[in-house]
């Protein structure tokens, strides 16, 4: 048989331990009878509640907080009473700036209810639904496009500057590959590179042409973001693109002026062909490509005959139009696309001749001569000729690591001026033994 003392005293010791646990758990207990009256308070509770054991025990709890009568938490109370289901619900304390999570079991002599603080969770959700109002607002009223993009390349979100921008309501693009978008040109470069360059830089900028609705192209600069998850790996892309169409346009203009700058400084304005420094840049550059082939280069230096003489006796007018004349006959014999002619000074013009050995030099040099024959521009003050001619000197060398171009520009001149000593209107070649 039982020992009633024994089994009272476990019973107690029980007892204690309940206690014990719901004194030191951080949920909030509270119980009440039928009527309404506090008879048991944890230690939580007192906290959450502000109030003391000894000011709640025993008295009504509509009594203690008469501020809740007509709230959630007084008409749950009611509901659960009358239907002895137990509910759970969310309830903010005013008064307290408080809210609780709320768990109520009812019976037919008493209620229980279970509540914890949760201030600091709705708090938090409280900022976050402000922070993604907040980023919602700007990004629906921000001129650029905000993309979310998945790591497929798949459309995700799109503010709704796609309207103005390439023409497509938000919705249309969800689900689509930022590839559809592009201009075949740039759909090259696969998805997969473009992401892990993303994903290695933690930022990309990338120019492209973007296809409208309409089927016209913008100009698009995108600057993309990786996104990580909980695990640290890649979750998506954040992309903000706009259009910039415009400063491309300007920079086309500006590269074209600036060629235009450059054409104009390298041409002679009143001939049309290369001036002096044209004729510096080329023969620097074909100096380089001889030395690399060993191939010869051969220079030609003309001078008009007595061409002050003309000056001073047919006026500036028509000595610049003779200019222009002796300068289209020369193009006309220098006929090869790699033959260059420039306008060196005054009456002097040089033509650089890739590729070409003495003889071929001289060949063309008397072509020159012929063809400025053939324009007939009298010239009465002329000791050679009742015509405008040339003198032509002619220079031909191998590149060379060890020796500076303008040799060749030297010998040319020597042999240009031996052909005036010789008389005019006629050809000489360097000669090495000179």
């Amino acid at each position: 048989m039982a020992d009633p003392l024994k089994e009272a005293d476990a019973l107690n010791g029980n007892c204690a331990d309940l206690s014990a646990v719901l004194e030191n758990i951080t949920d909030g207990i509270m119980n009440l009878d039928a009527l309404g009256r506090f008879t048991y308070v944890n230690s939580a509770a007192e906290r959450m509640l502000e109030r003391s054991r000894s000011e709640l025990l025993g008295t009504f709890v509509w009594t203690s907080f008469p501020a809740a009568v007509g709230t959630a938490i007084y008409d749950n109370y009611l509901a659960a009473m009358a239907t002895q289901i137990p509910a759970s619900f969310e309830f903010f304390i005013p008064t307290l700036n408080r809210w609780l999570d709320v768990r109520v079991y009812p019976g037919r002599h008493n209620y229980t209810a279970y509540f914890r603080d949760i201030t600091a969770v709705k708090t938090k959700e409280k900022s976050l639904r402000e922070s993604e109002a907040m980023y919602r607002m700007i990004a629906d009223n921000s001129t650029d496009m905000i993309a979310r993009i998945s790591m497929d390349g798949t459309y995700l979100y799109v503010s709704p500057a796609c309207r103005t921008l390439l023409g497509y309501e938000p919705e249309e693009l969800i689900g689509r590959c930022l590839y559809d978008l592009l201009h075949p040109d740039y759909s090259q470069v696969p998805l997969a590179d473009l992401i892990a360059e993303t994903a290695k830089c933690g930022m990309n900028l990338r120019e492209s042409l973007a296809r409208k609705k309409d089927g016209t192209y913008i100009w698009f600069e995108t600057t993309a973001r990786t996104i990580l998850d909980n695990l640290g790996l890649h979750k998506e892309l954040i992309t903000i693109s706009r259009d910039i169409s415009a400063r491309k346009h300007i920079e086309k203009q500006l590269l074209e002026t600036n060629e235009l700058l450059q054409k104009i400084s390298t041409v002679d304005a009143l001939t049309g062909v290369a001036n002096r420094r044209g004729f510096d840049e080329c023969l620097q550059r074909e100096w380089k490509q001889g030395r690399r082939i060993g191939a010869p280069l051969s220079l030609i230096i003309v001078d008009i005959d007595y061409f002050k003489r003309f000056n001073d006796t047919y006026g500036h007018a028509e000595g610049d139009q003779c200019l222009k004349l002796v300068a289209e006959s020369l193009k006309k014999a220098a006929r090869r696309p790699v033959d260059f002619i420039a306008r060196y000074g005054g009456e002097e013009f040089v033509i650089i001749l890739p590729c070409t050995d003495a003889a071929g030099a001289q060949t063309v040099a008397e072509q020159l001569g012929e063809q400025v024959e053939e324009l007939q521009i009298p010239h009465s003050r002329s000791e050679s000729s009742p015509y405008i001619t040339i003198s032509s000197g002619t220079a031909t060398m191998i590149p060379s690591q060890d020796v500076d171009p303008k040799e060749l520009f030297l010998r040319a001149d020597k042999a240009l001026y031996q052909a005036k000593q010789d008389g005019r209107n006629r050809v000489r070649l360097y000669q090495v033994s000179e």
